[in-house]
């Protein structure tokens, strides 16, 4: 399946690359790295690392992405962790609408991971330039994401950071999911984290929040606040304060999405909030049974979702946050009385 967005959404890649002028470049056009990579083109530069265009001299000059982190990110464990996880993850996926990552045999001069090069324009700049898709294009992209996910799932491993950023579309009608960074594995070391778990506030699901695994589940729900803006120009939780959205997700659900688009039809509203159920158990039992009723939204059974919503109002973040409060105060509690009981005990004995 391909993408048939209208001409108008085409964005013209020139205006899509970024690029950071007066930046410091570790790597120049012309630079060769590792005998292999003939460096072609400076893209882009974020908070962690740097990506560069490159030319494959053992394949064909075929072009490729490096990306090399910073050097205050090797020194990060947390990120450094979450790099070489994305590549471990990457090299055993094969399927066209996951990045494609090249694999590089033998001692490196640096850090550093290279991936496929794909022309297109990320779903997070596309929902910049035009704020709301058409219907039938939102759902179109969301099928496709759950074509690569479901081969995603079945290979053991679940994403856990969708959101527009990670997201291409291609030129050529096709999509690519990027960034494995923090994907959970079956077959690889759980990372672990100070205080919640790695992710993206505005798409993250409650069961992350919380500080859990997550597991495909996970990723349905990230898949409905994608469609969610996309259908609507608006994420479903916003506010300026990351920790009020994450709360958001745990206690309530979004205004329906009708509320604040009224062109869209109560199939594809249905199709939201199922896949945004805060219960994972609630929510579609895989991407599969979801991309069904996306490819098929004149079968959805609308069962009245939008009307059983809790809204996650102040009133209900202040409750959870007095609850773990409690929670987080009787813990010391708890350990004196356990202390002096074994304390007695061993009295006892004597």
């Amino acid at each position: 399946m391909k993408l048939g967005l209208p001409p108008e959404l085409e964005i013209n890649a020139s205006d899509t690359e970024p690029r950071i002028s007066g930046a410091r470049e570790d790597l120049h056009p012309g630079d060769i790295l590792d005998d292999r990579f003939v460096v072609t083109e400076f893209l882009s530069r974020g908070g962690m690392a740097t990506i560069y265009k490159a030319q494959d001299l053992q394949n064909g000059n075929e072009p490729v992405v490096l990306k090399v982190p910073l050097p205050q990110a090797e020194m990060n464990p947390e990120y450094f962790s979450r790099f070489k996880r994305e590549e471990e993850i990457g090299l055993k996926l094969r399927h066209p609408y996951l990045l494609k990552f090249v694999a590089v045999n033998g001692a490196r001069s640096r850090p550093y991971l290279v991936t496929e090069y794909v022309r297109g324009v990320s779903l997070y700049d596309l929902l910049s330039g035009f704020r709301v898709l058409p219907e039938a294009d939102a759902l179109a992209v969301t099928a496709l994401l759950c074509d690569g996910l479901q081969y995603l799932h079945q290979s053991g491993s679940a994403h856990r950071d969708l959101k527009p950023e990670n997201i291409m579309i291609c030129y050529d009608g096709t999509i690519r999911i990027m960034d494995f960074g923090i994907a959970s594995a079956t077959d690889s070391r759980r990372l672990t984290f100070m205080g919640f778990a790695p992710g993206t506030p505005h798409y993250m699901a409650p069961e992350r929040v919380k500080g859990r695994r997550g597991d495909p589940r996970t990723d349905i729900y990230s898949l409905g606040a994608m469609l969610y803006e996309m259908l609507t120009g608006v994420v479903p939780f916003a506010h300026e304060d990351s920790n009020v959205i994450m709360e958001s997700h745990v206690v309530g659900d979004p205004v329906p999405p009708r509320q604040v688009n009224s062109k869209i039809s109560a199939q594809a509203e249905e199709i939201v909030l199922h896949a945004m159920t805060r219960n994972p158990a609630g929510r579609y039992s895989d991407v599969a049974a979801m991309k069904a009723e996306l490819e098929a939204p004149n079968r959805v059974p609308v069962t009245g979702r939008s009307t059983r919503v809790k809204l996650a109002t102040r009133w209900r973040r202040a409750l959870r946050k007095a609850r773990f409060a409690a929670v987080w105060c009787l813990i010391p509690v708890v350990i004196q009385v356990a202390l002096f009981l074994l304390l007695w005990h061993l009295l006892r004995k004597k």
